[in-house]
């Protein structure tokens, strides 16, 4: 009887921990064929998407001539180079495996609902999932379509941001730098000029260096953010500012205000705000500039000299302060080498 009783407990033991395994695995795929995660006709229409991750959330909106722009940023052109155009071929090569799991507690392991990407077309169609954790396997993200309980094992692979400021386009101006041909940078307490001697030739002379870092980091200008006209930061920020502007062979010029506001603590880099504008009226960078006040990149910031007197300290830095002599050498008379016999 006691042989036939520690069977039975033995037994009983065995299932409870397959049981217990098996909750702490997925379960296998469905033998269900593989599909399409979104069907290509909604992809091919869709003229909105919203992003929802990391506690923040954008929505992009296709509108007039194609042109992709973010709501949450004032209605600025979306990146779709970067990020849009990859999150949705990242969608349209996503595909279906079957089902992963439909255990309520394996599902809250997943991660589902912190992610959630939204895609409506303007008849009104709808495309909704959570986008979780990749699954074990390694195939891709599990996924939880809108309105269903289990997760589906899936191919997809994109990348998902939430914030607003990863989806608008950061280019203001792009042009060859060896294109300026002369630069002009103007502040409080004056202002000063480089020029290249010809096409293709680097700027004469010991400014050549400061020079070329001033053209190469304002021809390809990019923001960080972008704030609204009226913000408080901003207007500070252009009540001590400077200018740059570039003139390029081709006749057109570029000029860039730069304004700084400084840390909190001396320690602390300045915020820098950036506003470009173009000789061309129909150049982006002035609609962009009727729409928001921008910020840029500190590193970007310390290229740019912010007075004439800056300009000529990175040109001809100040020596080295003059080594102090050794503790033990204080006091004592300097005495010449022996002469050579």
């Amino acid at each position: 009887m006691r042989t036939k009783n520690l069977l039975i407990a033995t037994l009983v033991l065995g299932l409870a921990a397959l049981a217990v395994l098996r909750l702490g695995r997925e379960e296998a795929p469905s033998a269900a064929p593989k599909s399409q995660l979104v069907d290509p006709g909604l992809l091919a229409a869709v003229t909105k998407v919203e992003v929802k991750a990391n506690g923040k959330s954008a929505t992009l909106e296709k509108g007039t001539g194609d042109v992709w722009t973010v709501k949450e940023k004032l209605g600025l052109p979306a990146d779709v180079e970067n990020r849009l155009a990859p999150l949705l071929r990242a969608l349209q090569k996503a595909e279906n495996l079957g089902v992963l799991t439909a255990n309520p507690k394996r599902i809250e392991r997943l991660g589902l609902g912190e992610t959630v990407v939204t895609l409506t077309t303007a008849d009104g169609r709808n495309w909704s999932a959570e986008i979780g954790r990749t699954a074990d396997d390694g195939s891709g993200s599990a996924v939880r379509l809108k309105g269903a309980k289990e997760a589906l094992r899936t191919t997809f692979t994109g990348y998902v941001e939430g914030d607003p400021t990863s989806w608008f386009d950061p280019l203001l101006h792009n042009k060859a730098p060896e294109e300026v041909k002369s630069v002009t940078l103007t502040a409080a307490d004056g202002s000063i000029t480089g020029a290249r001697p010809g096409k293709g030739q680097p700027f004469p002379g010991k400014e050549s260096g400061v020079l070329e870092s001033m053209a190469g980091g304002l021809s390809n200008l990019r923001a960080t953010d972008a704030l609204p006209k009226d913000d408080a930061s901003a207007k500070k920020a252009f009540e001590k500012s400077s200018t740059v502007k570039l003139e390029y062979f081709d006749g057109t010029t570029l000029t860039v205000t730069i304004g700084r506001l400084p840390g909190a603590t001396p320690a602390d880099q300045p915020k820098m705000f950036v506003r470009a504008s173009h000789s061309d009226p129909k150049h982006a960078a002035n609609a962009l500039a009727a729409k928001a006040e921008f910020t840029m990149s500190g590193w970007l910031g310390e290229q740019i000299p912010a007075t004439v007197a800056d300009f000529r300290k990175a040109v001809e830095p100040p020596p080295p302060p003059a080594e102090a002599p050794a503790q033990g050498d204080v006091g004592l008379p300097k005495f010449a080498p022996p002469a050579q016999k």
